[in-house]
């Protein structure tokens, strides 16, 4: 099973499966096969694979600072963090894979591999139950676009969803820092929208959000159940049956 526990095993595990893809192909296409992403999408249009590569350069700052923080001359790893960045830069995207793909050596693997050793784990989340309930968004969300639900209602659903899809995705990359990003993400697009979404007629939908954010709590526990925004966000759901009635309870303020 794949470790997610602390940055270095995060970039570990990217750069192992960028350094087996195939060299005659374009940077892009090769971060996108790493990355889960459509390669031939990437290859005209690399938005969505440089979107994932500015949170690949965030952990390794934030791999670069721990491993300072922890004492080791800095000799040991920061010039393979370096290497890495030059296969992560936006202006090399275009450029083919063979060119960045050798400073991706077993040197840098190596090190790599101390720095997760290294390194204190974070708490992990179960990757399994995200994955079994990225499916479920995915097949919730094509059951939307194939219904004939629309307005605030559709759109705030929508909205939700792709919060979570997009967390699930960024957890092999960012870890715990994705799913909390998540609540709080998901916190403020029902203040945002709590008033045009009760002037609507309650949908089975906004039920099935609920839940689905139960599910994303379950799978990502450690993270979430000392955090001041995560839980308020429970609370918020745990109110109705609904995030609509959550979304009146919001409205109502304190003392509700």
């Amino acid at each position: 099973m794949t470790d997610f526990s602390n940055s270095g095993k995060r970039i570990l595990n990217l750069v192992q499966k960028a350094q087996q893809q195939q060299d005659k192909i374009s940077t892009a296409e090769a971060w996108a096969n790493v990355l889960g992403l459509d390669s031939k999408i990437a290859k005209s249009d690399a938005h969505e694979v440089n979107q994932q590569l500015v949170l690949i350069r965030h952990e390794l700052d934030l791999l670069e600072q721990t491993m300072r923080d922890s004492g080791f001359s800095d000799v040991l790893y920061s010039p393979y963090i370096r290497r890495i960045r030059a296969t992560v830069t936006p202006n090399n995207i275009g450029a083919g894979w063979n060119s960045y793909k050798p400073q991706l050596n077993g040197e840098t693997i190596l090190a790599l591999r101390y720095c997760a050793e290294i390194l204190e784990d974070d708490p992990t989340a179960n990757f399994e139950e995200l994955e079994a309930l990225l499916s479920e968004l995915t097949e919730f969300r094509s059951h939307l676009d194939a219904s004939s639900m629309k307005g605030a209602t559709y759109q705030f659903v929508i909205s939700q969803i792709g919060i979570m899809e997009m967390a699930i995705r960024n957890y092999p990359i960012a870890g715990g820092a994705a799913i909390r990003k998540a609540f709080s993400e998901g916190f403020a697009d029902l203040n945002a929208k709590a008033e045009d979404l009760v002037k609507e007629e309650e949908t089975e939908a906004t039920s099935r959000v609920g839940g689905f954010w139960q599910e994303f709590k379950s799978a990502g526990s450690k993270f979430v159940e000392a955090d001041r925004i995560a839980n308020a966000y429970i609370g918020i759901i745990n109110k109705g049956q609904s995030l609509a009635e959550g979304a009146i309870a919001l409205l109502s303020g304190p003392g509700s």
